[in-house]
């Protein structure tokens, strides 16, 4: 196991949050121009950052799959694929059941913070000049 994050990964991460940051600065605006149209702000930002927190969880998974699987033959780093995509999204569902039952947040914007992970996916050639700027 490494010891170290793996630089792409880590700027994957930081695109994660930074998207949940800029969505949360968009839901302030929104509760400060139309607060009709907010609902709860709490109930938006729990949501949205446990979803966010298990975007992150599910790219250390996803980067960690890709590692064991690399040094697996080609079948069955095939089928360990599937099973590790299978528990991600396992993981995505139990997330949400978890935030709807124990009405810890708004669903939707849980998973607009699982998105994240595609934001951040988008933001990371960005973070990545970024983290080259200030890691010289």
């Amino acid at each position: 196991m490494k010891k170290r994050i793996n630089e792409t990964l880590a700027e994957l991460m930081a695109g994660i949050l930074l998207a949940g940051v800029l969505i949360q600065a968009v839901e302030f605006v929104v509760v400060a121009v139309c607060p009709e149209w907010a609902g709860s702000p709490l109930s938006f930002a729990l949501g949205l950052w446990i979803g966010i927190f298990t975007a992150l969880g599910l790219s250390v998974h996803m980067y960690r799959s890709i590692d064991r699987a690399l040094d697996m033959a080609s079948g069955d780093a095939e089928s360990y694929m599937r099973k590790a995509y299978l528990l991600r999204t396992v993981a995505i569902f139990a997330m949400a059941a978890l935030v709807y039952f124990l009405k810890i947040g708004y669903v939707m914007a849980a998973f607009l913070g699982v998105l994240c992970l595609k934001f951040g996916a988008f933001l990371q050639p960005l973070m990545h000049k970024l983290w080259k700027k200030f890691h010289r």
